[in-house]
């Protein structure tokens, strides 16, 4: 067999995942490789004149400092720093820029109530077609599909994105994780044999019925009955970590530890490296999509020549079609380049509905169980697969053109913040927290989405832009960039409840241990200790939208203050200097980042 690439080996990996029945995982992505032949074109003749799909890749990134086996090295690709199209004037902490308050620019509403992150930019809701189309969009977005499964971790996309906000941590252990998922890789950072990409929760039959448990995980269950269920049971333990201020004041953190039961598709292979994700919320993705590459690219700093302790790096993936290379700027580590990339992965990892783009179901070869069940789907959508590109494009529009939400705290008359707001905006620029968290950007145009423009119940070549998303001033603190946050993970081990080890057996579980923010898992150019810079906008509203969410990839952090006290790495100088000031200035960088 052909020795492919890395980058080759990693579109097998990321587009496909998890082989079945439906397609030879060669054959199908070997005209991949020779765009020119006859053999890929014939692949794309059923969607001439309709579409252009452009699919998104990468390969693997170091390992961060974990004591996980590291896997080979990758060097940075070369970085042209080509000076940001747009000049704004630069950002000050003791300047007012009256922009600021309408954080998404035109693409900003006034809601801070629970509906606060659903909303639609006004140009879209105000245009009466593409109004219908984000409503059409919204709709997919909240209901069942049919396809879906054979595993998978929610029944929606609102299921994992409450009220298109963020997801949140089960509330004990005998609860399962239906709002966050569980990533997993080989110890090389390809997919694990049995399990793929990530870990799901639930078979089909917890939705088929009344009965949500009958698709949870049992110990060889699927090996031994022949049922799709679930393929693991993931749980978390809380350790309590005692701190103090220097003045005094003492906080309490909580590291978490994951342990994985009831695997129903038999073992882990050794080495596993696994990554925690709390769904994350959506509004605004259409306008981060939107800033030019070249201005995000102009804030790398891979060798932190500028000597502040901050090497913010590119994650970055390949397209197929065209082989251009394009920046990530979405997910917790910046894997993704797309709104749509980000869909069409979700719609498969999460809830097992496939699409002509990534045509497999979430079943691997070692999973015949998962296989025969997806044997007797229907298939609705495109090329066999559970999805119409129409229906793609709907949901696409629909996560580009949520609005941010207006700022509070501003006085629009006096042109002036409330106090405590401004001394603690003041108090995080001046402690280094806008070398990650860069205030402000503006979009240039917004490309329409590469599957076509959307008429009626089809759709035509060529979208136009999106002209709600284009040309806005923004400010949702994020430069999209890679930063090192510092601490490592152990190897996973194999423990009873009782702590003493074991090698196998029903109640043989395996444990995730890191230190810090930490998760040990490279996923593209990212290593295990790296991370995209969230973005800060819509914070304070997050409680208010889902009252269980909570902070940081993986919702460790209860509150802001212990997502603050969490940063560590790249963001140690600044960590201390927050720990510096009083407990009246801490209240006051608090009420700044809930201002948002």
């Amino acid at each position: 067999m052909k020795n492919y690439s890395c980058k080759q080996q990693n579109i097998i990996n990321l587009l496909t995942k998890k082989p079945t029945k439906q397609t030879n995982l060669v054959q199908f992505l070997m005209p991949i490789f020779k765009p020119r032949s006859l053999q890929w074109i014939s692949r794309l003749a059923p969607f001439a004149g309709a579409i252009s799909l452009g699919l998104i890749v990468a390969c693997g990134g170091s390992g961060g400092g974990s004591t996980q086996p590291e896997p080979p090295e990758i060097k940075d690709p070369p970085i042209v720093i080509e000076p940001p199209k747009n000049e704004l004037p630069e950002v000050s902490a003791d300047v007012v820029d009256p922009s600021e308050v309408n954080a998404g620019g035109e693409v900003t509403v006034a809601r801070s109530d629970e509906d606060a992150f659903g909303q639609s930019a006004p140009k879209v809701s105000s245009d009466f077609n593409l109004d219908a189309n984000f409503k059409a969009g919204n709709m997919l977005f909240r209901n069942t599909h049919a396809g879906q499964g054979p595993i998978l971790n929610t029944a929606t996309c609102q299921g994992c994105h409450v009220k298109d906000g963020r997801g949140h941590i089960p509330m004990d252990s005998s609860e399962p994780m239906d709002a966050m998922l569980i990533k997993i890789s080989a110890v090389d950072g390809q997919d694990e044999p049995t399990y793929g990409g990530q870990i799901q929760t639930f078979g089909i039959a917890s939705f088929e019925g009344n009965d949500p448990t009958a698709g949870l995980p049992r110990y060889n269950g699927a090996i031994n009955t022949g049922e799709a269920l679930g393929e693991a049971y993931v749980y978390i333990e809380f350790t309590e970590i005692n701190g103090q201020y220097p003045d005094g004041e003492n906080y309490v953190l909580r590291q978490p530890t994951y342990r994985i039961k009831d695997l129903s598709y038999g073992d882990i292979s050794p080495g596993s490296l696994l990554s925690p994700r709390v769904a994350p919320a959506l509004f605004g993705l259409g306008l981060l999509g939107a800033i030019a590459e070249t201005d995000i690219r102009a804030l790398a700093d891979p060798n932190d020549a500028n000597n502040d302790g901050i090497s913010g790096r590119v994650n970055q993936q390949q397209t197929i079609l065209s082989d251009e290379v394009k920046l990530g700027r979405f997910g917790s580590k910046a894997f993704t380049t797309s709104v749509l990339h980000q869909t069409v992965m979700a719609y498969r990892g999460d809830m097992g509905i496939t699409s002509s783009i990534v045509p497999d179901e979430p079943c691997t070869v070692l999973q015949q169980a998962c296989i025969d069940k997806a044997a007797d789907e229907p298939n609705g959508g495109n090329e066999g697969s559970d999805i119409t590109h129409v229906e793609l494009a709907l949901v696409e529009f629909y996560s580009r053109t949520l609005a941010v939400p207006k700022r509070r705290g501003y006085d629009a008359a006096s042109e002036t913040w409330q106090a405590d707001i401004w001394l603690g905006r003041q108090k995080f620029f001046n402690i280094g927290c806008t070398g990650c968290h860069v205030p402000r950007h503006q979009t240039g145009e917004a490309a329409g989405s590469v599957l076509g423009e959307i008429q009626l119940n089809q759709l035509t070549p060529d979208a136009a832009p999106i002209e709600a998303l284009s040309s806005q001033v923004i400010w949702p603190y994020t430069d999209l960039l890679l930063h090192d946050m510092g601490g490592s993970c152990q190897p996973l081990t194999r423990e009873l409840v009782t702590g003493e080890s074991c090698s196998g057996g029903e109640m043989c579980e395996y444990v995730l241990r890191c230190d810090g923010l930490a998760d040990g898992r490279p996923e593209g150019l990212a290593s295990g200790s790296e991370w995209r810079t969230a973005p800060l906008w819509g914070l304070g509203l997050v409680k208010t939208v889902n009252p269980r969410a909570t902070y940081l990839h993986d919702g460790r952090a209860r509150t802001i203050e212990e997502a603050i006290l969490w940063h560590g790495g790249e963001a140690q100088t600044s960590l201390e200097q927050f720990k510096l000031l009083n407990k009246n200035e801490r209240a006051a960088v608090i009420a700044f980042l809930e201002s948002m």
